[in-house]
């Protein structure tokens, strides 16, 4: 067992299955976002047989149906045939995402928009995103937050009682929901990216297929700097055990050198298919009969990630041997520091750490020390309009992007 906090005995809390139910007969998707995540999760959504109906929402209609359009050419080449349609739809339009999800009806809906991808820094020249990449990611929460926010109020107006799955900063994110009674069910990505990593290369090391490797991780998306970004000093707290069937083999194959070795990812919207793949797995747990064991952001509004056994329309913590819920999501808010963030308070106004707030002050101009939800949407506009203000100093266009995909 590898772990960098103390271990207790209680167990995981239970959570009661959603229905999925269908006309149709088959479980049905509605996808909120045609980024560089959600086209990545449509490709291999629409390669899923199980799945029904995938309703595809974004802003821009001639944009999104011909995105539609080639994923469906691209299934059906494959011997697929995935039932797609595009619908236009805004989130700044509460109004018409009420009459949108009431109309379509689905069973899951997974939001992936965002108001400013993280990998925009990666656009700017080397020198002059080097002063911003000190900054943590979690100051810039307000462009994540502003539209879920919308999202899940919409969703309650619209008495939507399928499963809500959220993937902008989700550890964060749901977490500062949870405070409003407006979390998603769980959010997506970040920890099962790092499970996934160290079970490739336990496996690796004992010989055998990932599938026969099973890790018990509980961290923070604030791990991901040191599991994929080289040394990180100090590593933000987490908990670790790598199983190989029954056996614990976490200190014979150093499960925490395997967490913490070098592997870097591709800069930018290219790693998006590893948060792709993630998501795929979830959804396809969540519309099948067995029982899936893996790692997801949030669960319920918890800070941070977990491991979580997923069944259909069900996601819920798995419990630990030796350690409790109430230790596990612990080590999590003991992590938002190492995110940039100080803490979130009862009412989910999120405090930032003094020395990440300053490089934006410094940077961009942007003097933002916390940030409460009322205030969360005329932030996000500012801090994007700084940063563009920034960019086009150092000489990039953003709105000459191919495919303008921010």
């Amino acid at each position: 067992m590898d772990f960098m906090d103390s271990a207790g005995s209680r167990q995981f809390q239970d959570r009661t299955p959603k229905a999925m139910t269908s006309n149709s007969g088959k479980p049905t998707l509605m996808l909120i976002g045609l980024g560089s995540l959600g086209t990545a999760v449509l490709e291999l959504l629409a390669r899923e047989p199980d799945i029904g109906r995938i309703t595809v929402c974004s802003r821009n209609q001639g944009r999104g149906m011909a995105r539609c359009n080639v994923t469906r050419l691209g299934a059906v080449a494959q011997g697929y045939a995935p039932s797609i349609r595009f619908v236009a739809l805004d989130l700044n339009s509460p109004g018409q995402v009420v009459e949108t999800v009431v109309r379509e009806a689905p069973d899951i809906i997974l939001n992936t928009v965002t108001m400013q991808p993280w990998w925009m820094l990666d656009l700017l020249p080397p020198e002059a995103a080097r002063p911003l990449q000190r900054a943590r990611f979690g100051v810039w929460l307000a462009p994540n937050f502003a539209l879920t926010l919308k999202l899940m109020r919409a969703l309650r107006s619209a008495n939507f009682s399928g499963f809500t799955v959220t993937a902008p900063f989700p550890d964060v994110v749901n977490c500062v929901l949870a405070k409003l009674g407006l979390a998603a069910e769980c959010g997506v990505g970040n920890l099962d990216e790092i499970a996934a990593k160290v079970r490739l290369l336990a496996a690796e090391r004992q010989g055998v297929s990932p599938g026969q490797i099973r890790v018990e991780l509980v961290a923070h998306h604030a791990l991901e700097a040191a599991a994929f970004g080289g040394l990180i000093d100090p590593v933000p707290p987490y908990f670790l055990r790598v199983y190989f069937g029954r056996e614990d083999i976490s200190t014979s194959i150093h499960a925490s050198a395997l967490l913490l070795a070098n592997y870097p990812l591709p800069p930018g919207p290219a790693s998006s298919f590893l948060t792709a793949g993630c998501v795929a797995r979830l959804v396809k747990a969540l519309i099948s009969d067995g029982e899936t064991w893996m790692h997801a952001p949030s669960p319920h509004g918890l800070p941070g990630g977990y491991p979580v056994i997923v069944r259909r329309g069900s996601v819920e913590c798995a419990p630990i041997q030796g350690l409790s819920q109430a230790e596990a999501v612990a080590i999590n808010e003991r992590s938002h520091p190492f995110d940039g963030i100080e803490r979130i308070e009862p009412d989910g106004t999120a405090v930032f750490c003094s020395e990440d707030a300053a490089i934006l002050r410094q940077t961009l101009h942007y003097d933002c020390d916390k940030l409460s939800p009322s205030e969360a949407e005329a932030r996000a506009v500012e801090l994007i309009a700084r940063f563009r203000e920034y960019s086009a100093k150092v000489g990039v266009d953003l709105d000459r992007l191919p495919g303008n995909l921010i």
